[in-house]
């Protein structure tokens, strides 16, 4: 909490995703270097009220759920191809006396995760009232569904050919393989 940009866009949080969890599908520490870069190239680090979370897999272990951002890694097929990909949802929150959890906005290619959330954050800023919550200024939007649709053009997967990058994870040389081990709780 002591370091520069801690409670702004640029603070995302990730669960350790694939590199050490046997149960994660996606890097979901590489997507958040990757959202803090888009963030930060954009100018839109220094914007307050909006906490982004990212979990490898759909347990929830980074709190996707419970954030304004949320992202939970998920494979997708496209052109005969495993590719990695993420849910992303909108509007989670806990509050003093209320929790909410995130609405589901889309799904996209892991690639174009992070122009996603910068054109939210960039609509959130653009847009909310003086004091107004994340949640609040969705719900004035017209919700996760409404915000979901302005992102639609995001979720296509290019051909292998055309964009190999996009068949591959984040901080990975080879192509996307959903392994999942054992949890830690297995028997």
């Amino acid at each position: 909490m002591a370091r520069p940009g801690a409670e702004l866009a640029r603070d995302v949080v990730a669960c350790p995703g694939a590199d050490t969890c046997n149960i994660a599908v996606t890097q979901s520490r590489g997507l958040a270097k990757a959202i803090g870069d888009a963030l930060e190239e954009e100018g839109l680090a220094e914007v307050g009220g909006v906490r982004i979370n990212i979990s490898g897999c759909t347990n929830s272990c980074g709190q996707h759920h419970a954030s304004d951002i949320g992202f939970f890694g998920a494979e997708r097929r496209a052109h005969g191809r495993s590719a990695p990909g993420y849910q992303m949802l909108l509007g989670g929150y806990v509050g003093q006396e209320q929790i909410h959890f995130g609405d589901k906005a889309t799904r996209l290619p892991a690639k174009n995760a992070p122009k996603a959330v910068v054109r939210v954050v960039r609509q959130f800023a653009d847009e909310r009232n003086a004091g107004e919550s994340f949640r609040g200024w969705m719900e004035r939007v017209g919700g996760a569904q409404a915000i979901g649709q302005t992102l639609k053009d995001l979720d296509v997967f290019p051909t292998f050919d055309d964009a190999p990058e996009f068949y591959s994870d984040f901080d990975e040389t080879g192509p996307f393989v959903a392994e999942v081990g054992d949890s830690e709780c297995a028997v």
